[in-house]
């Protein structure tokens, strides 16, 4: 067995940058929605016009129904709106008392 003490410490690797992103990919899934951007910037406009067309085209139906239905009735036609939640209020109702 050697005597004394040990004239070099023995060193721990450090981390590298690729086991750091390992470590980061085994983490599990994450909460929230995930957004893949892609590389051509024209198709990422092709996806916002159609998004565009896609609401009003939903609007325009949603107004003419909402016509042919008031014309038909003897009775006015009243629209429900959700109700809109305020954070001040969101935020009290959740601390504990």
């Amino acid at each position: 067995m050697a005597q004394g003490p040990r004239k070099f410490q023995p060193r721990k690797p450090s981390k590298s940058k690729s086991a750091a992103t390992a470590s980061e990919r085994n983490r599990g899934p994450r909460k929230g929605g995930r957004l893949i951007v892609p590389k051509k910037a024209r198709i990422v406009q092709q996806q916002q016009i159609k998004k565009d067309l896609e609401i009003a085209i939903r609007k325009k139906i949603e107004h003419d129904m909402v016509m042919k239905a008031s014309s038909s009735l003897p009775k006015k036609l009243a629209l429900l709106k959700a109700p809109v939640k305020k954070k001040g209020a969101a935020a009290s109702s959740k601390t504990p008392s």
